[in-house]
C-alpha cells in the first residue's frame, strides 16, 4: 500500500473524474439495455444488472491491483519500451505558487501519465464504482 500512496498525485484527480463518467454511463447504459431486453423480471435493475455490473469493476480493480504489484501478461498488447520512453514527457515544477505561474499550465490527459499512473487511476476509478454497485446490489437483495 505504501507504493500506491506514493504514486498519486494531485493532477491524477482529473483523468480519474473523467474515466469514472465514462465508465459510469457505459456501465448503466449496458445495465439499461440488460434490463430491458434480456431480463425475465425475476431481479430488479439493482439486484442483477447493477450487482452484476459492480462485480465486474471490481475484478477489474482486482486485475489493476495486480498490475501495480507487478503481474504483467509477457507483453502482448504493451509497446515497445523505446517508444514508451520516447512518449514520456517530463512536467514542469515551478519554484513559486502564484497563479501566474499556473496559468499556461497543460491539464494532463490520461494518455500523458506514466504507465504505473495509469494502472493506479484505474483502479480508484473501479473501486469508486464497483463498492457502491455491489453495496446497493446486496442491500437490495437483502430487502
Amino acid at each position: 500500500m505504501k507504493k500506491l500512496f506514493s504514486i498519486y498525485k494531485k493532477e491524477m484527480l482529473h483523468a480519474i473524474f473523467y474515466k469514472a463518467v465514462t465508465r459510469l454511463a457505459v456501465g448503466m447504459t449496458l445495465c439499461l439495455i440488460w434490463q430491458r431486453f434480456g431480463s425475465d423480471g425475476r431481479f430488479t435493475l439493482v439486484e442483477g444488472p447493477v450487482l452484476v455490473c459492480g462485480a465486474i469493476f471490481l475484478g477489474w480493480a482486482w486485475f489493476n491491483y495486480l498490475a501495480l504489484d507487478g503481474l504483467s501478461v509477457h507483453h502482448l498488447l504493451e509497446k515497445s519500451r523505446e517508444q514508451s520512453d520516447a512518449e514520456k514527457k517530463r512536467r514542469n515544477r515551478h519554484s513559486t505558487r502564484s497563479i501566474v505561474d499556473y496559468a499556461d499550465e497543460k491539464i494532463l490527459s490520461f494518455d500523458e501519465l506514466e504507465p504505473d499512473e495509469k494502472r493506479l487511476c484505474s483502479l480508484l476509478v473501479n473501486l469508486v464504482l464497483g463498492l457502491p454497485m455491489v453495496a446497493a446490489g446486496f442491500i437490495a437483495g437483502a430487502l
